[in-house]
């Protein structure tokens, strides 16, 4: 018996749920909140979710997904076209290749997980960035972003795992 047209579709809309949430958090990290300097330093949300749903939904956040996500936010934020796409397709990668080392353990080992991954972006992202500049840009922003992305990961992935165990348990 085939499943009923009401059920495929209901398990679509359930399946299209990570990245529609990532397309609005691209969309929450550009929004001006009128705090001085905050624009430069956004945690990264979208990378944060890809990592989560790379591991734990893997086939809800595929590869060219990933790539329309980093395109988006680059037409959002004016970065260079493909550099944040490269940057969550490479996030995307490492986080599928080692998604069994995350799996069923504590969440601290999660949570390193990231703090490696986000670190290696964001200094590959640095240095992409300065060459693309031909300049010597500042550091700073970049460790800031990357230590507020470590600050607010914790309920990201709170939020992501309550989503997934009520919404997304059937798909």
């Amino acid at each position: 018996m085939s499943p009923t047209l009401a059920y495929q579709f209901n398990r679509l809309l359930r399946g299209s749920v990570p990245f529609a949430i990532t397309v609005l958090l691209a969309l929450m990290s550009v929004v001006p909140i009128g705090i001085s300097g905050y624009a430069i330093v956004t945690p990264s949300f979208a990378a944060i979710s890809i990592f989560y749903w790379s591991i734990h939904r893997p086939y809800l956040m595929a590869p060219p997904l990933c790539f329309v996500l980093g395109l988006l936010s680059d037409c959002l934020t004016g970065a260079p076209l493909g550099l944040s796409s490269f940057l969550y397709l490479l996030i995307h990668a490492i986080a599928v290749s080692q998604r069994r080392i995350f799996i069923g353990k504590a969440f601290v080992l999660t949570w390193f997980g990231y703090f490696l991954i986000a670190f290696i972006i964001a200094m590959l992202s640095w240095i992409i960035a300065c060459f693309y500049s031909l300049a010597f840009l500042p550091l700073t922003p970049i460790l800031v972003q990357y230590a507020l992305s470590l600050l607010v990961f914790p309920l990201f992935a709170w939020g992501f795992g309550m989503l997934q165990n009520n919404l997304l348990r059937l798909t």
